[in-house]
């Protein structure tokens, strides 16, 4: 009886409820997809640089990270292999040797990180294959290579050309080497695009003269929010002497810092505009209460409890703010699941220069319930905080006076 009155109640002045819940609706599928937009781009981010690049979680020689020397690098063992994959959620591992070389064709010449890779496993990760624009993918057996397209453009050089390579190998020996190009694929981080060259494994190695050697063991899972747990557990397994997890928050704290500095102006302007909502939902509040007074009096000395009263007039608040929740997030999803399969796609400048922070100018949403669970508990308290006026006014009430207005 109370929900009925108190939905009858809100329709006794239909321009006034029909102009905040539009407000409410408005402000709320705003904030849903600005979030979603943040959020969305927040991920891509870190799908991009961390989850098909680097990993979430890396296993070195303890002393690796510090300065990323090939002579730190860790000489692979069955049991190694075996304690990483017993770690709960861990689905497998790459094996990576990575350093650094100067790469040479004609006469030009620039420095490249040369990657060695297994090339099946390597592939899984970082779909290497789907971003070949020219040649084909490297094989085990291959003596050949792939590089990034703006180092290829760099050196002007093509599928089947020879490329040299000058750099230093395990414990300061030279590494010199000519490989053919088998192909050359474009990297959506530029940065990256610009250096990039993919070899086998055992080529690197023979490269390098590292036998069985690597410099990274790349932990494969599935869910990134176990990073810190997982990265946890392999360094109570691990002998930490010798080795050392560690997650991608702690290799890229750049980024990290980035993405929080960025996510504060994020939620600063949300908060300008749920102070605008938190006004238009007072005001709508007090206008009711302000209005009705007379007939709250006249129903408390015909015998009506003020508990009552307030109950009612606290229904009638969460039911207005509800259905404007509602509202908004029907008009919101559409919208979010639009743009998360169809991403915005950065053009011009714009483009080159996010491309130049290392980020793929793309602007995906994300497909989030918290979102819409954090916007639903805004809204809540927002109605909560503008009931006390209803609540004090209600239990203040002078009947007499009221009555005389």
């Amino acid at each position: 009886m109370n929900l009925r009155i108190a939905w009858r109640n809100l329709w006794r002045n239909r321009k006034r409820t029909l102009i905040t819940v539009s407000l409410i609706a408005l402000s709320v599928s705003l904030a849903v997809f600005m979030r979603s937009f943040q959020e969305g781009s927040y991920a891509k981010m870190i799908e991009n640089a961390i989850g098909n690049f680097t990993g979430y979680v890396q296993v070195h020689q303890k002393d690796y990270w510090g300065d990323r020397s090939i002579d730190n690098g860790i000489d692979v063992s069955d049991s190694l292999i075996n304690t990483i994959l017993s770690t709960k959620d861990v689905e497998g591992v790459n094996l990576r040797l990575e350093s650094f070389a100067l790469a040479s064709h004609n006469v030009s010449t620039k420095g490249a990180l040369i990657m060695g890779i297994v090339p099946k496993a390597g592939d899984e990760m970082l779909n290497i294959k789907s971003k070949i624009i020219k040649g084909d993918y490297i094989t085990d057996s291959d003596k050949s290579i792939i590089i990034g397209s703006k180092l290829a453009n760099f050196l002007d050089i093509d599928v089947s050309d020879t490329l040299v390579l000058l750099g230093q190998g395990h414990w300061g020996q030279s590494a010199v080497g000519a490989y053919s190009v088998k192909g050359i694929v474009k990297m959506p981080i530029a940065t990256l695009d610009r250096r990039i060259i993919f070899m086998p494994l055992s080529l690197a190695q023979e490269y390098y003269s590292f036998p069985d050697g690597v410099t990274s063991i790349v932990v494969r899972f599935s869910d990134s929010n176990e990073t810190r747990s997982i990265t946890k557990e392999l360094n109570s397994k691990l002998d930490t002497t010798m080795y050392r997890a560690i997650a991608w928050q702690d290799m890229s704290p750049e980024m990290v810092q980035q993405i929080e500095s960025d996510r504060i102006s994020g939620i600063f302007m949300l908060g300008i505009l749920y102070m605008i909502i938190a006004f238009g939902v007072f005001g709508t509040v007090l206008m009711m209460t302000e209005e009705r007074k007379k007939e709250y009096a006249v129903m408390i000395s015909i015998g009506m409890q003020k508990t009552k009263l307030i109950t009612i007039s606290f229904y009638e608040t969460i039911i207005m703010n509800l259905f404007g929740v509602i509202v908004g997030v029907l008009i919101a999803i559409p919208l979010v699941v639009y743009f998360h399969y169809y991403p915005i796609v950065m053009t011009g400048q714009a483009a080159k220069s996010i491309e130049k922070l290392g980020i793929e100018p793309v602007m995906p949403t994300i497909l989030s319930s918290q979102i819409i669970l954090n916007q639903v508990f805004v809204i809540i308290s927002i109605s909560l905080v503008a009931f006390i006026y209803p609540l004090t006014a209600i239990f203040k009430l002078n009947v007499i006076k009221a009555m005389k207005r």
